[in-house]
C-alpha cells in the first residue's frame, strides 16, 4: 500500500507534465513558426525548429509604422478600459454590496447588469457603428474605450460585488465606532481586504479590452488601429504573410504575460477569494 500511495504522486506530476508540454506546444510552434523563413514556412513534413534563424518578422514588427503604432493604440485603449472599469465597477459593487436593498430592492438592476453579458457582442455591432458615428466618436481612443467600458463594467461590478459580499460588515461597523468616514473605511479597511480580487477583476478587463477584434475592426478606421485589425491585412491574395503574423502575435502576448507573472499570486488569491469565505 505504501508503495502504491508513493507512486500516485508520481503519476500526478507525470500527467501535470504532459498536459504542460500540450498547453505549451502551441505556444512554442508560434515562436518557431515566427522565426522561420516565409518559404520554409509550409514545406512538408514540418520541421519542428527553424533550420535557418530569421529575424526579419520581429524586425517588421518594431520597424513597421503600422504595426507599431497598432501596438500602442492597443496599450492606450486596454488601459484607459481597465482603470475606468476597475475604478467605477469597484464603488459600484461596494454599493450593490452594502446598500442592495435601497438602490437594487427587486433585483432587477442586478439582473440586468449580468445580462449584458449574455448576449453576443456582434448582435450589437451595427447599431454601436451608428451610435458612435453620430456622437464622432468613431475612429478614436475615446469612442473604443467608451464602447469597451460598457461591457466591461457590468463583468467587474458583478465580480466586485461578490467580492465585497465576503468582508465581514463588523469590520467597517468598527472602523465606524474608531471614527472613520465611509470613504475612509472604504479606502483603509475595505479596499485592501478585496485588492486581490481587484488585481483578478482587472486581469479579466485587460484581456478583454487587449484582444477584442469585432468592435476594433467596425468601430476604427485609419487614425486608430488595434493590433488584432492589423493582422487580417497581412493575408494578402496570394499568400499568407505567417512569419509576420506570428511574430505579432509572439510580441502582444508579451504585455499580458508580464502582467501575469508579476500579479500571479494576486490572482489567485483573487479568484479563491469569491469561493471561500473570510
Amino acid at each position: 500500500m505504501a508503495t502504491g500511495n508513493r507512486a500516485l504522486p508520481t503519476v500526478g506530476k507525470a500527467f501535470l507534465a504532459l498536459y504542460a508540454v500540450f498547453a505549451a506546444f502551441p505556444l512554442y510552434w508560434t515562436l518557431n513558426t515566427a522565426l522561420k523563413p516565409l518559404e520554409l514556412i509550409n514545406t512538408f513534413p514540418p520541421t519542428l525548429y527553424p533550420e535557418v534563424l530569421n529575424l526579419s518578422a520581429f524586425q517588421w514588427v518594431f520597424s513597421n509604422s503600422r504595426a507599431v503604432s497598432s501596438i500602442i493604440d492597443s496599450l492606450i485603449i486596454a488601459s484607459g478600459t481597465t482603470i475606468l472599469s476597475v475604478i467605477l465597477g469597484a464603488m459600484a459593487g461596494y454599493a450593490f454590496s452594502r446598500h442592495a436593498n435601497r438602490i437594487d430592492p427587486g433585483g432587477n438592476v442586478s439582473f440586468w447588469l449580468l445580462s449584458t453579458r449574455m448576449f453576443p457582442p456582434i448582435a450589437v455591432v451595427l447599431p454601436m457603428f451608428f451610435i458612435f458615428g453620430w456622437l464622432n466618436l468613431q475612429d478614436t481612443h475615446l469612442g473604443l474605450i467608451l464602447l469597451y467600458l460598457t461591457f466591461n463594467l457590468p463583468l467587474a461590478t458583478w465580480l466586485m460585488r461578490d467580492f465585497f459580499n465576503k468582508i465581514p460588515v463588523s469590520y467597517e461597523e468598527a472602523a465606524y465606532v474608531d471614527g472613520y468616514s465611509q470613504l475612509q473605511t472604504f479606502r483603509k479597511v475595505v479596499f485592501p481586504l478585496v485588492r486581490p480580487g481587484l488585481i483578478a477583476t482587472t486581469m479579466l478587463s485587460w484581456v478583454f479590452a487587449w484582444n477584442e477584434f469585432i468592435f476594433a475592426l467596425i468601430i476604427t478606421g485609419d487614425n486608430v488601429s488595434p493590433y488584432p485589425t492589423i493582422i487580417p491585412t497581412l493575408i494578402l491574395s496570394n499568400q499568407i504573410l505567417w512569419d509576420q503574423i506570428m511574430a505579432m502575435a509572439v510580441v502582444v502576448a508579451i504585455p499580458p504575460t508580464l502582467i501575469l507573472i508579476a500579479f500571479r499570486k494576486h490572482i489567485i488569491e483573487g479568484m479563491t477569494l469569491g469561493m471561500a469565505e473570510v
